[in-house]
């Protein structure tokens, strides 16, 4: 079997809560401003509680068969109810999950997002520190291979990739995680020169590629593109998103909808864009402009979706509702230049 793309990275069983009690403080010892707390000891009622399945690369996978892609995801789960329950949304959403890697010595990876109407604070729980189990597996054939973040210990993982790329002809597309962005680019020298894709926020780019001032837009695309990769895209939530494809830069807006909650955001933007190219068979020896600008207005269709709903996947599109949405949408314009 061949698939049009491959996930690999983590999934998650994630517990949405909305306490009554919590107090938010204006606060200047933290980057944000604000702080959250509560009294040791005490005992906080919850308004609502909702569980849902999340992590990048169980969301991508589920994203792109919503779009009628042929997706597997490469993921470590344990043997407990999460494990079940990422198992029951993969089969419910027709993602093979027969690459699926289970270790018994650990727990599923687990979060607790405390939801406030000032924003959220996320509690992670991985099962697993060490990822050096997570391999791909040689009789794998896929047209993509999509990344996300990981944990330390990848080294062979990222030959895999690379091995893939060489003998099947694979496109890569990569969304680092935290680790990676601390890391710096310097340490990812071979990924980025296989890459097609990839995806950062504004500051983790700038974190990334450790510039020493704060650059214009454009000067952080393009160190990012010198890196290796076919396309970057910057995305800036609310504002939108920004792409470089070596020649043309591109920027689309966002859309007015009510913010539910966020989580999974960034996911559902990659899965939009990602699904878009792989539909379109992009070539990116002859890279056509039309087809960067609908990847990134479909980025903005599903991520202003899902942040709609609760959770990073409810709100997925699928491919009549993307397309609906093109249609409906047509004042959302990419500007190129």
């Amino acid at each position: 079997m061949k698939y049009d793309c491959i996930t690999i990275g983590d999934s998650f069983e994630d517990v949405f809560v909305v306490p009554e009690e919590l107090k938010i403080r204006h606060d200047g010892a933290f980057a944000s401003g604000m702080s959250l707390s509560f009294e040791l000891g005490d005992k906080i009622s919850l308004e609502e509680v909702d569980y849902e399945i999340g992590g990048s690369a169980c969301n991508v996978a589920v994203g792109l068969s919503r779009l009628s892609l042929k997706s597997s995801v490469v993921s470590i789960i344990g043997e407990d109810t999460p494990a079940e329950k990422i198992c029951e949304r993969l089969e419910k959403e027709d993602v093979d999950k027969s690459h699926l890697i289970v270790d018994k010595k650990n727990k599923t990876n687990f979060s607790v997002i405390f939801r406030t109407d000032k924003g959220r604070t996320i509690f992670i729980y991985h099962g697993s520190k060490d990822y050096s189990n997570l391999r791909v597996k040689k009789t794998i054939r896929s047209e993509w291979i999509f990344l996300g973040p990981t944990g330390e210990k990848v080294e062979d993982l990222h030959k895999d990739i690379v091995s893939k790329i060489s003998e099947q002809n694979s496109k890569f597309a990569w969304n680092p995680g935290s680790i990676q962005i601390k890391d710096g680019a310097s340490k990812f020298s071979n990924l980025l020169k296989n890459c097609s894709v990839v995806f950062f926020n504004r500051e983790e780019a700038i974190e990334f590629i450790n510039f020493p001032v704060r650059p214009n837009d454009d000067e952080l695309l393009k160190r990012l593109h010198m890196l290796g990769p076919n396309i970057v895209i910057i995305t800036y939530g609310k504002k939108g998103a920004r792409a470089f494809d070596g020649k043309n830069f591109y920027e689309v807006g966002s859309l007015d909808v009510i913010r539910v909650d966020s989580t999974g955001a960034g996911d559902a933007f990659s899965t939009g864009f990602l699904g878009s190219l792989i539909c379109n068979k992009i070539d990116f020896a002859n890279i056509d402009t039309e087809i960067i600008s609908q990847a990134l207005r479909w980025g903005i269709f599903n991520s202003n979706s899902v942040i709609t709903k609760i959770g990073a996947q409810p709100g997925l599109l699928t491919l009549k509702e993307i397309e609906r949405d093109s249609e409906e949408n047509k004042r959302l314009k990419v500007t190129i230049g």
